[in-house]
């Protein structure tokens, strides 16, 4: 399944969010773009960074709206991520 994310709208949420959770979004979107489980490990690697930044992380994006994500041992499940809508 393949989406796309409107540059201009994931753009006017700059001023409200930062450009570490909007990459993090973005990262996200490919990784889980159906809802599932991402690994802790496969994020730190990609991230270059220890787990528990990987959970600030993830908390912030979560936290932004912009996915719905609760922890679990050794992974995180994604049960959606945002779909950033043209506006109309």
């Amino acid at each position: 399944m393949s989406w796309t994310i409107p540059i201009r709208h994931l753009l006017s949420l700059r001023p409200d969010v930062s450009d570490q959770v909007l990459l993090d979004y973005l990262e996200l979107a490919v990784l889980a773009r159906e809802p599932g489980q991402v690994l802790t490990q496969q994020l730190q690697e990609r991230w270059s960074c220890a787990q528990c930044t990987v959970s600030r992380r993830l908390n912030a994006v979560n936290a932004a709206g912009l996915a719905e994500i609760t922890p679990g041992w050794g992974a995180y499940q994604v049960h959606s991520v945002k779909r950033l809508e043209p506006a109309a």
